[in-house]
């Protein structure tokens, strides 16, 4: 009798944690992960292409924010070859930049949404290459660190099962235009990763300065919480108030990434 009694305590309690669970995983989706900006002062137009989303700030002319999923199959099917086709994104309204923009500029047309994450599918592959999915990155920095933790996060999709990530420029300081479109150089940019296969979630940020970086890349890593602060988004809006969601903001196991 006591022992059916705690087989009883056991399974109860495997249920409930496999319930909050699956409340937990229906949060982490990419719909609710969209952020909000605490100063709306630019212009901003939401653009969905078939495996990523982007913000598209009309002012700077770039994405202000792209996120979308990457999973352990997607980045092991490698089915589409890299064209380099970039052109102009003709579903902004607002007309996007246009690869001239950088002709000659000393920047890269740096990928938010990198083109190797997207090589399970030729329209995936193909669809990178909207300028809108571009911003002004120096080529040590485009080639640098930001290129090594690129290479980290399709890792860490492999080792993890399925990632959310969010990345995009800050515009706090912008160095300066480029192009006929004046398209804004950021000075520093940010990335948001977020392991979403249960029960491991947990999430890492990095923010990272537009120049060569000579430092691990864990040395940029900060949680949740400082991306919020450093580029006045909000993300997970609608779950200000949830303690999973909070923890999961202000929580940060650099070792449980390395």
């Amino acid at each position: 009798m006591k022992n059916s009694f705690f087989l009883f305590l056991t399974l109860l309690s495997l249920s409930l944690n496999l319930l909050y669970a699956q409340k937990e995983k229906e949060i982490l989706r990419i719909e609710n992960l969209i952020p909000e900006a605490k100063n709306k002062v630019y212009k901003e137009e939401i653009i969905k292409h078939t495996y990523y989303m982007l913000s598209y700030n009309e002012e700077h002319e770039q994405p202000s924010w792209v996120v979308y999923l990457l999973t352990k199959e997607m980045v092991g099917n490698v089915n589409a070859k890299r064209k380099d086709r970039f052109r102009e994104d003709k579903m902004v309204s607002t007309y996007s930049a246009h690869p001239s923009d950088y002709t000659k500029s000393g920047y890269d047309r740096g990928h938010i949404c990198p083109s190797a994450d997207m090589l399970f599918s030729q329209q995936a592959q193909d669809e990178t290459f909207f300028m809108s999915n571009m911003s002004p990155q120096k080529h040590s920095f485009n080639g640098g660190k930001w290129k090594t933790l690129e290479e980290k996060q399709r890792l860490w999709a492999i080792q993890n099962d399925s990632i959310l990530i969010i990345a995009g420029p800050i515009f706090d300081s912008i160095i300066g235009k480029i192009g006929k479109n004046q398209v804004s150089v950021p000075y520093r940019f940010f990335k948001i990763i977020i392991d979403i296969s249960y029960p491991t979630y947990k999430a890492i940020g990095f923010i990272m300065e537009n120049r060569k970086l000579e430092e691990d890349i864990f040395y940029y890593s900060m949680p949740i919480s400082e991306i919020e602060k450093e580029t006045l988004l909000n993300f997970f809006p609608k779950f200000d108030n949830n303690k999973f969601i909070n923890l999961l903001e202000k929580t940060l196991e650099r070792k449980k990434w390395e």
